[in-house]
């Protein structure tokens, strides 16, 4: 697996964060490739993303800078690894970014009083809400029509062949329609309209 780190800043805070990827995901077993700041060199992060990597990590931080990191050269070998079977998996401003659309820029929290909604990767369509519990929407300027993924702390969502079910701790929930409704545990029933696999989370 590769860990893109982009959601931190540069310098120590994305070493640093690269390196408690990579020690967790180390201690479950995985061989971790850590992919270099794009930010200091586009071709050694491409370079990195090796073909044998099944797995790509997208930590947390701020949406705003791994929307981005995530351009040009990185983008493209990203959606190539993508379409030929790798899997992402985004946490927190990870899940934020696999979305069509995203809030921007921060974290979300209580003391914002607006927000922009910008254009995600478009690999889930909607918009994730990390950090969610039933409530904390709030009151974004977000369309209706426009699906709203509530992940909450330590739990999250698996996309497989355009179905989604809930990992972790805590509900997921997906806003439809204007209507919540829980994410079930087994892969059956909830359906975001696309064909991919990626594990957005809180």
């Amino acid at each position: 697996m590769a860990v893109i780190a982009g959601a931190a800043r540069p310098g120590s805070d994305y070493s640093g964060a690269s390196e408690r990827a990579r020690r967790h995901y180390a201690a479950l077993g995985s061989d971790v490739v850590v992919v270099p700041d794009p930010r200091e060199s586009v071709s050694a992060a491409v370079d990195a993303m090796a073909d044998a990597v099944s797995l790509i990590i997208l930590p947390g931080g701020s949406p705003t800078s791994l929307r981005a990191v995530l351009f040009g050269p990185v983008l493209t070998r990203l959606l190539e690894m993508h379409a030929t079977g790798a899997a992402i998996s985004g946490a927190s401003a990870g899940a934020m970014v696999l979305c069509s659309r995203m809030v921007c820029p921060g974290r979300p929290g209580p003391e914002v009083q607006s927000v922009d909604i910008v254009d995600g990767l478009g690999l889930v369509r909607g918009l994730a809400l990390p950090h969610w519990t039933p409530g904390s929407d709030r009151g974004w300027p977000v369309p209706d029509d426009l699906d709203l993924w509530g992940l909450p702390e330590c739990g999250g969502v698996v996309l497989i062949d355009g179905t989604a079910y809930a990992v972790g701790r805590g509900e997921p929930a997906l806003r439809r329609d204007g209507k919540w409704q829980p994410i079930p545990r087994e892969p059956t029933g909830v359906r975001p309209g696309q064909d991919n696999t990626h594990h957005p989370n809180g």
